[in-house]
Formats: C-alpha cells, sequence, structure tokens
C-alpha cells in the first residue's frame, strides 16, 4: 500500500512580454501563457491511516516502531528524528498550448460533484478583462488533468496532458546538532557563529521505505513478543 498522496498544485503565469489584441484576446485562457504545477506530498501514516505531520504521528504503533528504529541506530536516547533534506518542492512547467482541451458539458460538469470548485484558485487580469477558476491537478492512469472555468463565458474546460514524470522527495533519520565555526577573525568581538546541522543516522528513498520499514520492525517486534 502506498503511504504518500500526491496534490499537485496550479497556477497560471503570463509571458514577460504580451500585447493586448483582439487575436490574441480569444485565445483560451489568455492573456496566461504556461501552467505551473507543484507537486506536494501528504503522508499517511503506516498504521493509522491518518495524515502525518512533521513526519511523525501520535498512534501507539508509529511511536513503538520508530523508537525500535532509533535504537537499532544506537540512538539509545531517542533523540533522533526524521527530516527531508531538501525542502524544495517539485515543480514543472507546462505551455497551455500544449494541453488537449476539451469543453466540459453540463451533465459532465454535474459528474464532478458539488464540491469541484472547493479548492480552485482565482485568476483574473484586469487589463484584458479575463478571469478564471482553476482546480488542483489530479491524475488518471497516465494522464494529468486541470479544471478550469472562464467566469466571462461561464464555460468549464478540460485540460489534458501527458502524466508528469517525478520521484517521491528523500527523507533522513539524523540528529540536529550545532557547533560553533571561525569566521576568519577570531580577534574580534563576533569572530564565531553557530552552525545547526543534521548528523544523518540513515537515508530513506522516501516516505514509502520509512513506512516499510516501521511495519518490518513492528511485525518483528510482535512476533517476537506473541512467540514468548
Amino acid at each position: 500500500m502506498e503511504n504518500i498522496r500526491h496534490f499537485f498544485e496550479v497556477s497560471l503565469t503570463t509571458s514577460s512580454i504580451w500585447a493586448l489584441s483582439k487575436k490574441s484576446n480569444g485565445k483560451l485562457l489568455y492573456p496566461y501563457k504556461n501552467v505551473v504545477i507543484t507537486i506536494n506530498e501528504v503522508h499517511v501514516c503506516p498504521f493509522c491511516g491518518e495524515n502525518v505531520h512533521d513526519l511523525k504521528c501520535n498512534c501507539n504503533g508509529f511511536k513503538n516502531a520508530f523508537a525500535k528504529l532509533q535504537e537499532s541506530l544506537s540512538d539509545e536516547a531517542h533523540v533522533s528524528a526524521l527530516h527531508v533534506s531538501n525542502p524544495i518542492k517539485p515543480s514543472f512547467s507546462r505551455s497551455i498550448s500544449d494541453f488537449k482541451v476539451k469543453t466540459l458539458t453540463v451533465q459532465e460538469i454535474l459528474d464532478l460533484g458539488n464540491n469541484l470548485w472547493d479548492f480552485a484558485n482565482p485568476y483574473t487580469d484586469d487589463i484584458s478583462n479575463r478571469s478564471y477558476m482553476v482546480t488542483p491537478g489530479y491524475q488518471e492512469g497516465d494522464k494529468f488533468f486541470i479544471l478550469c472555468k472562464d467566469l466571462i463565458s461561464k464555460e468549464t474546460y478540460r485540460f489534458e496532458t501527458k502524466m508528469i514524470e517525478f520521484t517521491n522527495t528523500p527523507i533522513s533519520l539524523g540528529i540536529y546538532g550545532k557547533k560553533i565555526r571561525s569566521c576568519g577573525y577570531k580577534s574580534r568581538i563576533g569572530g564565531y557563529r553557530i552552525v545547526h546541522y543534521w548528523k544523518d543516522l540513515k537515508e530513506f528513498k522516501d516516505w514509502n521505505e520509512v513506512c516499510k520499514v516501521l511495519k518490518k520492525i513492528w511485525k518483528h517486534t510482535s512476533d517476537k513478543y506473541f512467540c514468548r
């Protein structure tokens, strides 16, 4: 079972230079030229199934298995923590012209549910007097979709493209520390500075691997307990 859910945040961007004209003003999503897709990960606890926060869960299954993981890496004091080495979220830009577009019928819009626009973002350009609502992206098989409503024409469009390739975020288990480092002028006041760093004990490919290891530890501990 996958323990990572993805939330595809979508934003529209304009080109650095554009001119208002009758010809260009007729283009779909004008004056916006590109779609920027930012991929957010939602991590799910492998024991209770709830979303975790700061890479940890308060349920007993997670806490017990995580403590065993810490101890297996010589952290008897349980001071280590899971962390993301590179917190920058992956993002991609696609030209609007790269998408296949379909105008949705009233029935197709109704089939998508009443909460269709609950998480949509508004985009308004005062110069061209154009205004849109754009939903987060979603995946179906190898296809990626975005829904957009033109608030002027009242038409709703579905934008389709090939699914974006990306990798999940690597995660490390480490001990957070600090040390004093010289700035190169020891004789002066303020010649030192405090540097914060992580001393990593173990690296994981992604949150799914973390969950796999924790579940293996939990199973081994449970088997050992019940075999007594």
